[in-house]
């Protein structure tokens, strides 16, 4: 019963409601491990702890010795997925999807044993599909079943197109959980259509009917929409110890709960005991006590003490002279007049966002020079040693 609560937690759909439950005593009735599902197209490279909701539950399976079966979808990222932001997403080429699932696989081994996991390419099978064989699968799903998906639904509604190949995606994902015989299929609750589907053609092909078992989907650091690559709201899994830190500290304070929930190690008591700090304490307080964990999880402890004073003397600390600062050489800057306009200098030296962006951190007053704002972003500064550049919250240069 322990053992059924704990894989319950934080679990928000069961399809089946007491499908878990049938699993578990088929699979200790007949003395085999469990077959638990995971399909991800890679469409980005990174993961991030949107992601590791998933995986972590996940672990929870494969801790309890059952099979964990990654289903990397070198043939459906091909396709393009519908994103559900009313229109199909990128198809990626063949080397961008190598490439990809390459780096999600190494980054999988921080949270599950990859040694133990199988991990499948399902244009394995999909590829030796014949064209007749890929009408014959079509034909176990109608057109009012596909336009049950949220997404299609209302771009039909909206009257906009939905090319045919986005149809047949979530069919030829079902058909992944045919070939590798699943027991289990978990994903995010905007996978929830798409994990059914592979329960239908199953029991189209005269098999047991996998169970559905979708988590929440965390939202990201602008606390509105989820955590996506595509938004640019993620805390990556490799990101650096300083800047998870920073990221997590950013999280408005009503998504404390669900990232205490969803993010952290945290054992039951502990998070209760939590819970009772957050009615009495400075809500920081309770970000750096998430964000410490996060860290101590992808990295170490050491890193997430580190990380905190890092944090606390750049941004708490009122002595500027104690932060650091990343130096910049002045060489790589010089000119005839050894002077800069402000935004060529800020785009220099922060060249990971456009020169329009920062030109509106220099307006909005986010950019200092010597600790004082300098609103004019073609005022000229002169490149002096030991001149000191902030740009934005986080980012601090001096010249050398």
């Amino acid at each position: 019963m322990e053992t059924i609560q704990k894989l319950k937690e934080n679990a928000a759909i069961f399809l089946p409601e007491n499908g878990l439950e049938e699993k578990l005593n088929l699979a200790e009735k007949e003395k085999r491990k469990l077959i638990i599902k995971l399909g991800f197209d890679p469409t980005a490279p990174d993961l991030h702890l949107g992601h590791a909701v998933v995986l972590k539950k996940l672990k929870q399976f494969q801790n309890l010795g059952h099979q964990i079966v990654i289903v990397v979808g070198s043939f459906t990222a091909q396709i393009g997925d519908p994103t559900g932001k009313n229109k199909s997403r990128k198809p990626l080429n063949a080397e961008e999807v190598k490439h990809n699932a390459e780096t999600y696989i190494s980054q999988l081994s921080k949270i599950i044993d990859v040694e133990k996991a199988q991990i499948v390419f399902n244009s394995e099978w999909l590829d030796a599909l014949s064209f007749s064989e890929v009408i014959q699968i079509m034909s176990n799903v109608t057109v009012a079943q596909l336009m049950h998906r949220n997404d299609f639904n209302k771009r039909f509604t909206e009257n906009t197109p939905i090319a045919m190949h986005e149809l047949v995606y979530p069919i030829l994902q079902g058909f992944d959980s045919v070939k590798i015989n699943a027991d289990i299929e978990m994903g995010g609750t905007d996978q929830l259509f798409n994990c059914t589907m592979g329960r239908q053609l199953q029991e189209n092909f005269k098999m047991p009917a996998q169970i559905v078992m979708c988590m929440p989907l965390l939202k990201g650091l602008d606390g509105k929409e989820k955590m996506s690559k595509s938004l640019h709201n993620t805390i990556g899994l490799i990101d650096e110890p300083n800047e998870m830190f920073g990221k997590t500290m950013s999280i408005p304070d009503e998504l404390i709960l669900e990232f205490l929930e969803l993010t952290t190690d945290f054992s039951f008591k502990e998070k209760q005991e939590i819970k009772k700090r957050l009615e009495l304490e400075n809500p920081m307080n309770i970000k750096k006590l998430i964000a410490k964990n996060i860290i101590t999880q992808y990295h170490d402890q050491n890193s997430a003490e580190k990380a905190e004073a890092f944090f606390v003397n750049q941004f708490q600390s009122k002595n500027q002279e104690a932060k650091s600062f990343v130096s910049v050489m002045i060489s790589s800057l010089e000119n005839e007049s050894n002077q800069i306009a402000l935004i060529d200098l800020c785009s220099l030296i922060k060249n990971d966002i456009t020169k329009s962006a920062n030109r509106r951190l220099i307006e909005s007053g986010a950019v200092q020079i010597n600790h004082e704002k300098i609103l004019n972003p073609y005022e000229l500064i002169p490149l002096l040693k030991e001149t000191k550049v902030k740009i934005g919250k986080r980012n601090f240069y001096e010249l050398v």
